[in-house]
């Protein structure tokens, strides 16, 4: 097994890059494994790095995605079709949302732990022939992770608040931050055609801890959507917490202003062009977005103790109840 640590040294400010080389070095010698360091200078170029490496050599691979969950996208892109290689992560982002699906996520900064990780297979989900490995936000949201992106090159605002400081920032542009188009679900029109913020997820989080689809899995074949209509600012407060805790679909007092969906396809047809949040990197759409599940697309070695988090079953029952109603146009 030939050991590929690609580092995206501009990840969580560049706080741990540093550190995590000299730990790389360390234990990767002590183990005596073939491995290599390569730190990426632009967005794009993990994905390229490891299509290269699949092509030239038929070696057994495991990629190591050192960054946020941009660059964990990146590298697992670049793993599409290669069964000889693994994707791997060492999250060293601000938010970090993809690696909350899995307990003790200490162990993924324990290299010798890595080393001797356990592979499953993980779905990814394809738009417009790309790839996002966590989830894909538009509406308020999208225009909140614009203002993530800025808060977190400061020096002024901790990662920790980076989300919820935007939130406060961008509340002036609420009543204009809406998706103007039509949804459908597996082919069904969905009702209305202007929302406040949509979520189609592969894991449960985004935005450094909001559990906006509590009953996703990254490995069932299934794109979880939650998709909110437009609202007022009132309402939108008055749900917020549970929104940021996963609790909307199961708390009987949150107003339903709401659907959830489980579904394999999804289809927005816009009627503009649409800013959209994919893994924390925003992309402008123009036209349609057609949004797909990719099951079993990549190889996903982790840590032993690092199990995915199942889903409640009272989670999984509300879902269930929410995914059976009619929101047909």
């Amino acid at each position: 097994m030939k050991h590929f640590f690609i580092m995206n040294p501009a990840a969580g400010k560049g706080t741990r890059f540093h550190e995590l080389i000299e730990d790389i070095h360390k234990v990767c010698d002590r183990r005596k494994v073939y491995y290599a360091i390569h730190v990426t200078e632009r967005i794009g170029e993990a994905t390229e790095f490891v299509k290269k490496m699949c092509k030239n050599s038929n070696d057994e691979m495991r990629f190591y995605a050192c960054g946020g969950d941009g660059t964990i996208k990146e590298v697992a892109a670049g793993l599409i079709g290669c069964d000889h290689a693994e994707l791997a992560i060492i999250p060293m982002g601000t938010g970090n949302d993809f690696v909350r699906n899995f307990e003790h996520r200490e162990q993924l900064f324990n290299i010798d732990a890595q080393i001797d990780g356990e592979t499953r297979k993980i779905d990814l989900l394809k738009y417009n022939n790309k790839y996002a490995i966590n989830l894909i936000n538009m509406g308020f949201d999208c225009e909140v992770a614009k203002q993530v992106a800025v808060n977190r090159r400061s020096l002024f605002v901790p990662n920790k608040l980076a989300y919820t400081a935007s939130i406060v920032q961008k509340i002036t542009q609420f009543d204009t931050a809406i998706v103007n188009g039509k949804i459908s679900f597996d082919g069904v029109l969905h009702r209305g055609d202007k929302y406040q913020a949509c979520v189609f997820a592969n894991g449960c989080y985004y935005g450094g801890g909001y559990k906006a689809a509590p009953a996703a899995q990254f490995d069932d074949g299934i794109i979880d959507c939650c998709v909110i209509d437009k609202i007022s600012l009132a309402t939108f407060v008055s749900i917020l917490g549970h929104y940021k805790a996963g609790t909307h679909l199961t708390e009987k007092k949150v107003p339903e202003v709401f659907a959830y969906k489980k579904c394999k396809q999804v289809e927005i047809s816009f009627y503009k062009p649409t800013d959209i949040s994919v893994d924390g990197e925003i992309e402008r759409v123009n036209g349609k977005l057609a949004l797909s599940v990719v099951k079993d697309a990549v190889t996903l070695s982790l840590p032993k103790a690092c199990q995915p988090i199942p889903v409640e079953p009272n989670v999984a029952k509300a879902a269930k109840k929410f995914n059976s109603k009619n929101y047909n146009a």
